[in-house]
């Protein structure tokens, strides 16, 4: 099976959502006037959407690579279980040598990839009925679950009313208070990776396993069909995530952690957020296969765009890590020398945004030198490397 260009263009799509959205929020406060730039990176063109679509295609992309592989069903179950074993320990790595011991366990996106990876090895084995089943099990009793513990000391203490969106839609997003900061104990860690956290198996499981079902249907050349009731569909959910933020901005007390009927919010992620991004993710990747994907005779030449998604595509890992490390690392060792940490001081939001642009646009020549080189060194060089070694032991 071919490289799909959709897949390509919705994983750069992603991860220019989340340079977009990472370098303001941890560059600068959004204080006074930049509180609208602010929102604006952080939430309505940055992460809130970039980490949905970016998980939604581990479930799909594992389909397809698996449709590649073909044959020899144990040899490519070992892969899938070293390379998730692999992400999961790197992001861990990641987390303690980019951000900080401090942050090691808030269960960042790698973690979770890593885990979801292996779990969504087992996940070819179950009919996607039962699969819808389970992500709609996960979707409303996750707040009950929530309800059980006290989520929010991990976030601050509390959850506010995200600053000027809330002068025209009073309530209505909510973040919290301070990022995630991890637990006291391992319990709290436990608990974090699969409830509280960042990105916990729950509810985020969901974006994957969707993926995965959607991949099926592409594999099995049934996607063409799918496509208005695909899109039906996501509009129907974004329109009932949207429907049920607004009844809940307007229902105090609002615990958009405990709730279904809630405002919205990323952190965590709220019921309706949930209903929300999944409609988005699904009307999005469905237009772009029809766009990119559909006709798949169709040879005329790339245009700049497509090619600029191919390349920041294939090296997705490095320019997830390295995007924090270039400001993590240094912002880190300023600290380290001088005692002052600039996070969220450094700038201004219309600078750090400028910053992000900048760094969007430098991938390109920068990745197509390092192609140059085959890529080596890159994270997904040393991925392929583990993957290659890990095998080859395996069969021996």
């Amino acid at each position: 099976m071919n490289r799909l260009d959709s897949v390509d263009v919705l994983r750069a799509l992603a991860l220019i959502a989340m340079v977009i959205c990472h370098y303001p929020i941890f560059l600068s406060s959004g204080e006074g006037t930049d509180a609208m730039l602010y929102f604006l990176t952080n939430h309505l063109l940055g992460g809130d959407f970039g980490a949905s679509w970016f998980v939604f295609l581990v479930g799909l992309s594992q389909v397809i690579s698996a449709k590649k592989r073909g044959a020899d069903q144990g040899l490519n179950d070992s892969r899938v279980w070293i390379r998730g074993t692999a992400i999961f320990i790197l992001g861990l790595l990641f987390l303690l040598i980019v951000q900080g011991y401090e942050e090691m366990w808030d269960w960042d996106i790698l973690t979770f990839i890593g885990f979801m990876t292996v779990v969504l090895l087992y996940c070819r084995r179950v009919p996607s009925w039962a699969l819808l089943l389970v992500c709609t099990a996960v979707l409303f009793t996750t707040p009950l679950l929530r309800s059980l513990t006290d989520i929010a000391q991990f976030y601050g203490g509390q959850f506010v009313s995200v600053r000027w969106i809330s002068d025209f839609f009073p309530n209505l997003l909510f973040d919290p208070l301070k990022d995630y900061d991890g637990g006291p104990s391992f319990l709290n860690n436990f608990i974090g990776f699969f409830l509280t956290g960042q990105f916990p198996l729950l509810p985020w499981i969901i974006y994957p396993i969707i993926g995965f079902i959607i991949g099926r249907r592409l594999t099995e050349n049934r996607l063409g069909s799918d496509t208005p009731f695909l899109i039906i569909i996501g509009i129907m959910f974004a329109f009932m995530g949207m429907v049920t933020a607004y009844a809940g901005s307007i229902t105090p007390p609002f615990f958009v952690q405990k709730e279904h009927i809630t405002p919205l919010s990323f952190y965590p992620l709220s019921f309706s957020m949930n209903l929300f991004l999944l409609g988005v993710v699904l009307i999005l990747f469905t237009v772009l296969w029809n766009i990119f994907d559909r006709q798949p005779g169709k040879t005329a030449k790339p245009g700049i765009f497509l090619t600029y998604c191919r390349q920041i595509s294939k090296y997705s890992l490095t320019i997830y890590i390295t995007h924090f490390a270039l400001f993590f690392i240094p912002l880190r060792l300023i600290h380290l020398s001088t005692g002052k940490y600039y996070l969220r001081e450094l700038t201004s939001t219309p600078v750090a945004l400028a910053l992000a642009v900048l760094l969007v646009i430098l991938y390109y020549p920068i990745l197509k030198l390092w192609d140059k080189a085959h890529g080596k060194y890159s994270f997904e060089w040393l991925l392929n490397q583990i993957i290659s070694v890990m095998s080859r032991q395996r069969s021996t």
